[in-house]
């Protein structure tokens, strides 16, 4: 059964490491073999370039939302970052005139549009039943405005929602009805966006 509460308004050895730097393959000629790249709330495409010393002669990307533009020393990718709502890393294969080949790394950092400390909770078995604090944060300039509500799924934990101090602040305390045997529910925080990637949140209750 699910209830529902609102917010309030808004050492590795030496000789092992030498030994497996021999067994690396040559690498291509790039000026940098990982990129990291800083996206927006909602960004849907960005670029990314890597330059090599030698001419591209095959490049694969290793995601179907990364499209590649090759010409002479220069690599393209084209990323749609659209479904990005965390950080991710995605990779491609590329091969140089000279016979060398490269794994090229994308890093993408994506900024979280509502922080949750910690990102789950729970207790273990016998332990005292103490409420624990989920506090939740929404970083100006997020695309999530408001929470508007928490609901519980399960009937084996009781909550109370409440808003923060500070404008964005809300807090979630969650006590277990018994902690003498394993339970898990969930807790569910619905958010207010234009975005349906932040419409909601599920938070793990565990007793373990």
């Amino acid at each position: 059964m699910a209830h529902t509460a609102p917010f309030p308004a808004m050492k590795t050895p030496f000789l092992t490491i030498v030994c497996l730097l021999c067994a690396l393959p040559a690498f291509a000629g790039f000026s940098a073999t990982t990129k990291t790249v800083r996206l927006g709330y909602g960004q849907k495409e960005t670029q990314v370039v890597f330059e090599s010393d030698s001419p591209i002669t095959h490049a694969k990307a290793h995601c179907d939302c990364t499209e590649l533009e090759v010409a002479g020393k220069r690599l393209v990718a084209t990323v749609d970052t659209s479904q990005f709502d965390a950080p991710v890393e995605k990779t491609i294969s590329a091969e140089t005139a000279d016979g060398k080949k490269a794994t090229l790394t994308m890093k993408f950092d994506v900024p979280p549009a509502v922080v949750f400390t910690p990102a789950s909770l729970s207790w273990k078995v016998g332990e005292a039943a103490k409420p624990k604090v989920l506090r939740i944060t929404v970083p100006a300039g997020s695309p999530v405005t408001a929470l508007k509500e928490a609901g519980l799924s399960g009937e084996d934990f009781i909550y109370k929602a409440a808003k923060g101090n500070k404008k964005g602040e809300y807090t979630v305390t969650v006590t277990p009805k018994s902690t003498a045997k394993r339970v898990r529910n969930r807790l569910v925080i619905k958010m207010k966006s234009d975005d349906p990637r932040f419409a909601q949140r599920i938070i793990q209750l565990r007793v373990k």
